[in-house]
């Protein structure tokens, strides 16, 4: 006798959804007897879906090799029968030894884990899977007459799922929907048939295992409760957990009808892996220098106007030599600018003095990040460092490999990355104080400490680190007063507040004590006063 009749619903390792499979066995009929007791055989066929599928699947249901389905005794008891085959058709023989003393009920399920107390049918849907065009587990159910020949009847919609524009760089891709897609789901027997495994609320997902040789477009096939569904949300991670890109897979809700194929398409934003640059750190996707701007006689970094360099640590400002205890106020008194870290807001030509004439009077609102002009108004831009008076300072230093942070950029540090207010000690008695920046762990939010902690060189290294490196005010020339307490840096958009008595304000983060605040308004922190400058690498 002929046993290799085998079929596939949707079914990791149970069955599938598939086409092109020979049905040239699905003729035959053997002669079984059938029996509720001892050794019985069963030969099951699947109900078909109905599909919506413009790809390979057509609704056929066939059994996977090694499939089993769980016969439900009179008593509640379970037998496993295993199928007896290659696998492969729409029909297929299950076998399997009822216990003595026991019979054979009314209902074989699938899943073979699946269960039935009373008239509760109950299953697990898995929630990892591995891509396929062929599906994950289904639950569906058979009714045993006085005949070997049944038929599973579906309990569950379909969805195929193309997610397109996938990275190499993902390990994994996370679907998630209003509704639960994993977890245990249940149902009344024999109500079910007519209505499905109905939808629970809920935020169960279901993680697609990714191969790592596959091609930017992922297909995957499973099956999910009745009902309607707002939002399916395909996320994808690499292998330490990051995110790196997601997209919404509904552009409007969908009924996911009983014994329904539906096949979604998405597709990903693209993703540029951020590398480590060389002298960078970056925090909050932005690309900073590992230390201030400086202007330096005889120290002039690779690229750079000649004496212009960023600090050799992140902690460093001009004077940090004479730094005090921690809490304590240094002022800095420099007979001249061969050695200086404080600047007027958009000037090129003389970034150092605070005469009107030296800092840039551009109108609220305008951006110099990157760019160079030759007005003091900011409107009469050039390419031309060699011709370049007023703009940015960085930039222009720096041959256009660094430019000022943009307003956007300083709002996304403080509100996407963690801060600790702490002090570095660099000799007996005398400690450098300020905020490290740091990205928060994966799927946390960023937390903030206004308690002094003690950083290691570690700790720095690790993050963005500024230092209170004090400020010159608008109407002195040279003197930097609060190095210790206080810390002051521009970004690069002109911005005006309450009171303004100045026709140009730089946007400016400021820390005193331990507090941080961007933007901050001062009326008196106008474009003529000296303050710090971290810049932002330009990344090519």
């Amino acid at each position: 006798m002929n046993k290799t009749f085998n079929l596939f619903c949707c079914c990791a390792a149970a069955a599938m959804l598939a086409a092109g499979c020979d049905d040239s066995e699905q003729a035959y009929n053997p002669d079984i007897q059938f029996s509720r007791t001892g050794d019985v055989t069963l030969i099951a066929s699947i109900e078909n879906c109905t599909t919506r599928a413009s790809l390979v699947n057509t609704g056929e249901a066939r059994w996977q090799r090694e499939d089993a389905v769980s016969v439900v005794c009179t008593d509640g008891s379970a037998v496993k029968f295993a199928l007896d085959g290659t696998g492969g058709t729409r029909r297929a023989f299950f076998a399997g030894t009822i216990p003595d003393g026991k019979e054979m009920g009314g209902y074989a399920l699938h899943p073979a884990s699946a269960t039935l107390s009373g008239n509760t049918l109950k299953a697990v849907l898995p929630d990892a899977i591995t891509p396929s065009a062929t599906g994950s587990c289904s639950v569906m159910a058979a009714e045993i007459g006085n005949s070997c020949e049944i038929t599973f009847r579906q309990l569950m919609s379909y969805f195929t799922v193309q997610i397109g524009n996938v990275s190499t760089e993902a390990a994994t891709i996370e679907l998630k929907a209003d509704n639960n897609l994993s977890g245990e789901v249940s149902a009344t027997l024999p109500d079910a048939f007519g209505t499905g495994i109905a939808a629970q609320k809920g935020s169960n997902g279901l993680v697609v295992t990714l191969p790592e040789k596959r091609e930017s477009t992922v297909t995957v096939s499973f099956a999910v409760p009745v009902g309607e569904y707002g939002s399916l949300t395909a996320t994808a991670y690499d292998a330490s957990g990051k995110n790196i890109g997601e997209a919404e897979c509904l552009t409007t809700p969908i009924n996911a009808e009983l014994a329904d194929m539906r096949t979604i398409s998405a597709t990903l934003p693209k993703y540029a892996p951020q590398e480590p640059i060389e002298g960078t750190v970056l925090v909050a996707g932005i690309y900073w220098a590992l230390g201030n701007l400086q202007h330096v006689e005889g120290s002039t970094d690779e690229g750079f106007q000649t004496d212009w360099r960023i600090a050799p640590e992140q902690w460093e400002y001009i004077n940090c030599e004479n730094a005090g205890a921690s809490g304590k106020a240094v002022t800095f008194k420099p007979t001249d600018y061969t050695q200086y870290d404080h600047f007027n807001w958009g000037g090129i030509a003389n970034p150092f003095l605070c005469a009107a004439e030296h800092s840039a009077v551009a109108a609220v609102g305008t951006d110099i990040s990157g760019r160079m002009y030759t007005s003091q108004e900011c409107t009469a831009a050039t390419t031309d460092f060699s011709a370049a008076k007023f703009g940015d300072l960085a930039y222009w230093a720096s041959n256009g490999k660094f430019r000022l942070p943009t307003q956007a950029e300083m709002t996304k540090l403080v509100n996407e990355a963690s801060s600790q207010y702490g002090s570095y000690k660099i000799a007996e008695g005398k400690v450098i104080t300020g905020i490290l920046f740091t990205d928060p762990a994966e799927g946390e939010s960023p937390s903030h400490n206004d308690t002094e902690v003690e950083f290691t060189a570690d700790d720095i290294a690790k993050g963005l680190f500024l230092p209170k490196g004090g400020r010159r005010y608008n109407k002195t020339d040279l003197t930097v007063n609060v190095q210790g307490t206080q810390g002051t840096y521009w970004a690069s958009e002109s911005m005006t507040g309450d009171d303004a008595t100045e026709p140009c304000y730089g946007t400016v983060f400021h820390i005193n004590s331990a507090k941080a605040t961007f933007p901050y308004w001062n009326k008196a922190f106008d474009a003529k006063a000296g303050f710090m400058i971290r810049p932002v690498y330009i990344k090519k």
